[in-house]
Protein backbone atom coordinates (compact mmCIF):
# COMPACT_ATOMS: atom_id res chain seq x y z
CA UNK A 1 0.00 0.00 0.00
CA UNK A 2 1.12 3.48 -0.67
CA UNK A 3 1.99 5.72 1.83
CA UNK A 4 1.74 8.93 -0.77
CA UNK A 5 -0.80 11.77 -1.01
CA UNK A 6 -3.85 9.95 -2.79
CA UNK A 7 -5.30 12.44 -5.94
CA UNK A 8 -8.16 11.67 -7.74
CA UNK A 9 -8.87 13.26 -10.78
CA UNK A 10 -12.23 13.01 -12.45
CA UNK A 11 -11.75 14.92 -16.11
CA UNK A 12 -12.38 13.73 -18.97
CA UNK A 13 -9.56 15.52 -21.13
CA UNK A 14 -7.18 13.28 -21.79
CA UNK A 15 -4.47 15.66 -22.52
CA UNK A 16 -4.88 17.72 -18.92
CA UNK A 17 -5.40 14.05 -17.17
CA UNK A 18 -1.94 12.96 -18.51
CA UNK A 19 0.05 16.78 -18.24
CA UNK A 20 -1.83 16.26 -14.67
CA UNK A 21 -0.66 12.50 -13.75
CA UNK A 22 3.20 12.78 -14.88
CA UNK A 23 3.46 16.31 -12.67
CA UNK A 24 2.23 15.08 -10.01
CA UNK A 25 3.53 11.72 -9.82
CA UNK A 26 7.04 13.46 -9.95
CA UNK A 27 5.83 15.84 -7.25
CA UNK A 28 5.65 12.36 -5.10
CA UNK A 29 1.98 12.21 -5.09
CA UNK A 30 -0.02 8.71 -5.75
CA UNK A 31 -2.24 9.42 -8.53
CA UNK A 32 -5.95 7.62 -9.85
CA UNK A 33 -7.87 9.33 -12.62
CA UNK A 34 -11.34 8.68 -14.08
CA UNK A 35 -12.89 9.90 -17.74
CA UNK A 36 -16.48 10.08 -15.71
CA UNK A 37 -18.35 11.28 -12.99
CA UNK A 38 -20.19 8.10 -12.41
CA UNK A 39 -16.95 5.79 -12.18
CA UNK A 40 -15.41 8.47 -9.86
CA UNK A 41 -18.11 8.00 -7.41
CA UNK A 42 -18.17 4.58 -7.66
CA UNK A 43 -14.80 3.99 -6.74
CA UNK A 44 -14.66 6.92 -4.37
CA UNK A 45 -14.58 4.78 -1.33
CA UNK A 46 -12.25 2.28 -2.73
CA UNK A 47 -9.63 5.19 -3.85
CA UNK A 48 -10.39 7.15 -0.22
CA UNK A 49 -8.51 10.20 -1.77
CA UNK A 50 -6.53 12.97 0.27
CA UNK A 51 -8.08 15.38 -2.55
CA UNK A 52 -10.31 15.41 -5.44
CA UNK A 53 -9.20 17.41 -8.55
CA UNK A 54 -12.48 17.67 -10.80
CA UNK A 55 -13.69 18.90 -13.91
CA UNK A 56 -17.22 20.54 -14.76
CA UNK A 57 -18.01 19.38 -17.75
CA UNK A 58 -18.35 15.67 -17.49
CA UNK A 59 -19.80 13.75 -20.47
CA UNK A 60 -22.18 12.22 -17.87
CA UNK A 61 -22.55 14.82 -15.02
CA UNK A 62 -21.39 18.06 -13.88
CA UNK A 63 -18.33 19.02 -11.85
CA UNK A 64 -21.16 20.60 -9.02
CA UNK A 65 -23.29 17.85 -9.27
CA UNK A 66 -20.55 15.11 -8.41
CA UNK A 67 -18.50 18.02 -5.99
CA UNK A 68 -21.89 17.69 -3.88
CA UNK A 69 -21.96 14.28 -3.57
CA UNK A 70 -18.52 13.52 -2.67
CA UNK A 71 -19.04 16.11 0.25
CA UNK A 72 -22.01 14.31 1.39
CA UNK A 73 -19.58 11.45 1.66
CA UNK A 74 -16.31 13.22 2.73
CA UNK A 75 -17.36 16.27 4.55
CA UNK A 76 -13.59 17.38 5.13
CA UNK A 77 -11.66 16.22 2.01
CA UNK A 78 -10.53 19.19 0.03
CA UNK A 79 -11.62 19.41 -3.76
CA UNK A 80 -10.37 21.43 -6.44
CA UNK A 81 -12.59 22.25 -9.36
CA UNK A 82 -10.76 22.77 -12.53
CA UNK A 83 -12.58 23.75 -15.76
CA UNK A 84 -13.17 26.30 -18.54
CA UNK A 85 -15.79 28.37 -17.23
CA UNK A 86 -14.71 31.44 -15.53
CA UNK A 87 -17.78 33.47 -15.27
CA UNK A 88 -18.62 34.06 -11.69
CA UNK A 89 -22.17 32.74 -11.36
CA UNK A 90 -20.10 29.11 -12.50
CA UNK A 91 -17.28 30.33 -9.58
CA UNK A 92 -20.14 30.81 -6.84
CA UNK A 93 -21.77 27.99 -7.98
CA UNK A 94 -19.28 25.40 -7.65
CA UNK A 95 -17.90 26.73 -4.53
CA UNK A 96 -21.67 26.54 -3.21
CA UNK A 97 -21.72 22.77 -4.02
CA UNK A 98 -18.88 22.19 -1.31
CA UNK A 99 -16.00 22.72 -3.54
CA UNK A 100 -12.96 24.61 -1.87
CA UNK A 101 -11.12 26.00 -4.81
CA UNK A 102 -11.68 26.97 -8.75
CA UNK A 103 -9.49 27.10 -10.73
CA UNK A 104 -9.91 28.42 -14.59
CA UNK A 105 -8.66 26.19 -17.75
CA UNK A 106 -5.89 26.91 -18.89
CA UNK A 107 -3.75 26.69 -16.04
CA UNK A 108 -0.31 27.18 -14.65
CA UNK A 109 0.87 23.87 -13.10
CA UNK A 110 3.15 26.16 -10.75
CA UNK A 111 -0.11 27.60 -9.49
CA UNK A 112 -1.77 24.10 -9.32
CA UNK A 113 0.67 22.42 -7.57
CA UNK A 114 0.94 25.64 -5.05
CA UNK A 115 -2.66 25.40 -4.54
CA UNK A 116 -2.86 21.83 -4.36
CA UNK A 117 0.05 22.37 -1.28
CA UNK A 118 -2.24 24.96 0.28
CA UNK A 119 -5.45 23.07 0.53
CA UNK A 120 -3.22 19.86 1.71
CA UNK A 121 -1.78 22.19 4.88
CA UNK A 122 -5.48 23.83 5.71
CA UNK A 123 -6.68 20.54 6.15
CA UNK A 124 -4.03 19.76 8.42
CA UNK A 125 -4.01 22.66 10.21
CA UNK A 126 -8.22 22.01 10.82
CA UNK A 127 -8.06 18.75 11.82
CA UNK A 128 -5.25 19.55 14.60
CA UNK A 129 -7.27 22.59 15.64
CA UNK A 130 -10.12 20.06 16.03
CA UNK A 131 -8.28 17.74 17.53
CA UNK A 132 -7.11 20.16 20.63
CA UNK A 133 -3.65 20.00 19.80
CA UNK A 134 -3.56 16.40 17.90
CA UNK A 135 -2.61 15.81 14.72
CA UNK A 136 -3.74 12.32 13.45
CA UNK A 137 -2.25 10.70 10.35
CA UNK A 138 -3.81 7.39 10.00
CA UNK A 139 -1.92 5.43 12.55
CA UNK A 140 0.50 8.13 13.10
CA UNK A 141 -0.71 10.45 16.31
CA UNK A 142 0.66 13.19 17.96
CA UNK A 143 -0.49 14.70 20.91
CA UNK A 144 1.28 18.20 21.95
CA UNK A 145 -0.40 18.51 25.13
CA UNK A 146 0.19 15.00 26.70
CA UNK A 147 3.42 14.84 24.85
CA UNK A 148 2.84 11.65 23.53
CA UNK A 149 3.25 9.81 20.05
CA UNK A 150 1.61 6.71 18.98
CA UNK A 151 1.99 5.11 15.60
CA UNK A 152 0.45 1.65 15.01
CA UNK A 153 -0.72 1.83 18.48
CA UNK A 154 2.69 1.49 19.85
CA UNK A 155 3.49 4.67 22.33
CA UNK A 156 6.96 5.88 21.06
CA UNK A 157 9.13 7.98 23.01
CA UNK A 158 10.62 10.94 21.82
CA UNK A 159 13.61 13.48 23.02
CA UNK A 160 12.23 16.91 23.29
CA UNK A 161 13.97 17.51 19.71
CA UNK A 162 12.59 14.74 18.07
CA UNK A 163 9.00 15.15 18.89
CA UNK A 164 9.61 19.14 17.57
CA UNK A 165 10.84 17.51 14.80
CA UNK A 166 8.22 15.12 14.00
CA UNK A 167 5.35 17.40 14.14
CA UNK A 168 6.57 19.86 12.63
CA UNK A 169 6.83 17.07 9.41
CA UNK A 170 3.38 16.22 10.07
CA UNK A 171 2.14 19.71 9.87
CA UNK A 172 3.50 19.22 6.33
CA UNK A 173 3.17 16.08 5.05
CA UNK A 174 3.73 15.00 1.66
CA UNK A 175 6.35 18.33 1.28
CA UNK A 176 9.70 18.32 1.00
CA UNK A 177 11.09 20.34 3.81
CA UNK A 178 14.73 22.03 3.38
CA UNK A 179 17.52 21.40 6.23
CA UNK A 180 17.37 25.00 6.47
CA UNK A 181 13.46 25.04 6.99
CA UNK A 182 13.90 22.50 9.47
CA UNK A 183 16.62 23.81 11.14
CA UNK A 184 14.68 27.52 11.71
CA UNK A 185 11.34 25.46 13.19
CA UNK A 186 13.02 22.87 15.07
CA UNK A 187 16.05 24.53 16.54
CA UNK A 188 15.59 28.55 16.03
CA UNK A 189 17.00 31.10 13.89
CA UNK A 190 19.58 31.84 16.06
CA UNK A 191 21.27 28.04 16.33
CA UNK A 192 24.85 28.23 15.26
CA UNK A 193 26.03 24.72 15.46
CA UNK A 194 26.35 21.80 13.09
CA UNK A 195 23.61 21.89 10.58
CA UNK A 196 24.50 17.81 10.09
CA UNK A 197 22.40 17.33 13.41
CA UNK A 198 18.66 17.75 11.25
CA UNK A 199 20.19 14.62 9.48
CA UNK A 200 21.29 13.13 13.12
CA UNK A 201 17.74 13.27 14.36
CA UNK A 202 16.20 12.16 11.25
CA UNK A 203 17.97 9.44 11.69
CA UNK A 204 16.64 8.71 15.02
CA UNK A 205 12.77 9.10 14.23
CA UNK A 206 13.50 6.24 11.41
CA UNK A 207 14.94 4.08 13.92
CA UNK A 208 12.36 4.67 15.81
CA UNK A 209 9.07 4.54 13.30
CA UNK A 210 10.61 2.89 10.13
CA UNK A 211 10.22 -0.85 9.20
CA UNK A 212 13.67 -0.59 8.53
CA UNK A 213 15.56 2.35 9.03
CA UNK A 214 18.40 1.97 6.22
CA UNK A 215 15.20 1.92 3.42
CA UNK A 216 12.82 4.04 4.67
CA UNK A 217 9.31 5.30 3.30
CA UNK A 218 7.59 7.18 6.04
CA UNK A 219 10.23 9.89 6.08
CA UNK A 220 12.31 10.06 2.84
CA UNK A 221 15.16 12.17 1.92
CA UNK A 222 14.35 13.92 -0.89
CA UNK A 223 17.46 14.67 -3.05
CA UNK A 224 18.57 18.29 -3.09
CA UNK A 225 15.51 18.81 -1.49
CA UNK A 226 15.47 17.86 2.03
CA UNK A 227 13.31 15.53 3.88
CA UNK A 228 9.18 14.68 3.81
CA UNK A 229 7.07 12.85 5.88
CA UNK A 230 4.12 10.92 3.54
CA UNK A 231 1.32 9.66 4.78
CA UNK A 232 1.43 6.36 6.73
CA UNK A 233 0.69 3.12 4.84
CA UNK A 234 -0.59 0.99 7.86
Amino acid sequence: MSSKIKIQIVDDDETIVETLTYNLTRHGFEVTAFNNGATGLARFTEVLPDLVILDWMLPDMKGPDICALIRAQAPDIPILMLTGRSAPADIAHGLSQGADDYLVKPFSMVELLARLDALIRRTLKEKARSAKGRIELGTLMLDEDARRVVFRGKNIELAPREFKLLKVLMQNVGKALSTEALLDRVWGTDFDGDVKTVAVHVRWLRQKLEHDAKNPTLLETVHRSGYRLNMPSD
